[in-house]
């Protein structure tokens, strides 16, 4: 295969790759999930603190994890984000609230788990969704409420059944959830018993023999980790810690779509500005750098629009600075190319081994600047917490795209410029400076 041949293959790589991000990028107002900063809305960071009855452990936060995400669910927000943020921190996000002090309301309120029968309407449904959407149009999917959370001791996740090897919860009660839960089993055997949290059904095992003992096992689950689930809400009766507003901050839509604004113009103002400056100062090949910032920009973009459709990433305003770095630090990457061709094309070399050795050479130091940005970048990613990661995540896409688009761009227009230009090379595609040698072609 031919150098020409090579260079043709990556230029239709790289144009798939566009049309791809294309796919990705379309339609434009869906494609990539904005954050708090961008969209509106309110933003909550909880502090859980020891009390003498409920220390902070990791497994209490979680569960508080778990509650907060079943609430925030409830209250139907679009895209909403709840995460942990070192040991003690909740970070709850609802873009596009627009009653911040009713949703703090229902974020704090607590926890309420209940038992109650499924009617033998309702009994065959198995899909606790549906199930779900059918209470809430008003159906008697659910008996009365016979059972409280309170009378839970523990439920624990692990492997059991008679192979040993399939997912199951073991419960097990306090003396009056014990005598309770005895009557129901005795009286309900072969019926459905539904776990509700916070009003929403999780799980509906069926009853398969009367539990006097207060300690009860649900099989049937289908992964260990819709065990562990079950297992945590049913360990929630109320949010196992002491919760406190540290951080409530709300933001208007008017003032998230000025900086989206601010940061969409800043975006394009910077990549004009680096185009223009390489179209003065290195003529044609500067031509080369705005097409390929222009390559650079939609495969940014197209990444991301798969990382926020993929893991629901939403990208936020110090995303949006990442994103401007790593358009300095892209075209940054060119001129140590362009440059190192200019000195192998004065040290009288053939304008078609300039650019074989001169984008070698400018490749290795660029990659090496990349590599050291990206380690910085990495840090950032894996040490950060809330926007800081969003920054580095963007730097990082930022620097892969640029070292991509060097090996499968940049080098293989120049080598087809170095193969079909003209024996002399005209002043339009390499200005250079303090010679007036003419360089022929090999």
């Amino acid at each position: 295969m031919t150098d020409k041949q090579k260079h043709l293959i990556s230029l239709g790589v790289v144009a798939l790759l566009v049309v791809l991000s294309a796919l990705l990028i379309y339609p434009v107002n869906k494609s990539t999930k904005l954050g708090l900063d961008l969209k509106g809305g309110l933003s909550v960071r909880y502090v859980a603190k020891d009390t003498p009855k409920a220390p902070v452990t990791e497994e209490k936060m979680k569960q508080a994890e778990y509650v907060l995400r079943q609430r925030v669910d409830g209250l139907g927000v679009a895209e909403p984000i709840v995460q942990r943020e070192g040991a003690r921190n909740i970070i709850v996000q609802l873009p596009g609230v627009k009653d911040p002090d009713k949703a703090k309301k229902i974020l704090g309120k607590p926890a309420v788990l209940q038992f109650a029968i499924v009617t033998d309407q309702y009994s065959s449904i198995t899909d606790m969704k549906q199930l779900n959407d059918l209470k809430k149009q008003g159906k008697q999917v659910l008996g009365p409420v016979l059972l409280t959370g309170d009378k839970i001791t523990n439920a624990k996740a692990t492997y059991g059944g008679q192979i040993s090897s399939q997912p199951i919860v073991h419960i097990s009660f306090n003396n009056e959830g014990a005598n309770i839960f005895a009557q129901i089993t005795a009286q309900n055997v072969k019926k459905r018993l539904a776990i509700i949290l916070d009003d929403k059904i999780i799980t509906a095992p069926t009853i398969d023999e009367p539990i006097p003992s207060g300690k009860a096992v649900i099989n049937g689950i289908r992964s260990i980790d819709e065990a562990k689930e079950i297992a945590l809400v049913l360990n929630t009766g109320s949010i196992p810690v002491t919760l406190d507003i540290h951080e409530a901050t709300s933001v208007g839509p008017i003032l998230g779509a000025d900086a989206l604004r601010a940061g969409v113009i800043a975006g394009i103002v910077g990549l004009a500005l680096v185009a223009v400056y390489m179209l003065l100062y290195y003529q044609g090949l500067g031509l080369v750098t705005w097409i390929g910032l222009s390559v650079y920009g939609a495969l940014v973009w197209g990444v991301i629009a798969a990382i926020g459709r993929a893991y629901g990433w939403t990208l936020t305003l110090p995303g949006i600075a990442g994103i401007i770095i790593s358009i300095g630090i892209a075209a940054d990457s060119k001129i140590i190319i362009f440059e190192r061709l200019k000195e192998e094309i004065r040290s009288k070399k053939s304008f078609r081994a300039a650019v074989q050795s001169g984008f070698w050479h400018g490749f290795r130091t660029s990659l090496d600047a990349d590599l050291v940005t990206m380690f910085a970048a990495l840090s950032l990613f894996i040490v950060g917490v809330g926007q800081v990661k969003g920054f580095a995540l963007t730097l990082l896409i930022g620097l892969v795209i640029d070292i991509i688009t060097m090996l499968l761009f940049t080098r293989a227009v120049l080598g087809l410029l170095a193969q079909v230009w003209p024996v002399k090379i005209p002043a339009f595609l390499v200005r250079m400076r303090g010679t007036s040698e003419v360089i022929e072609s090999a």
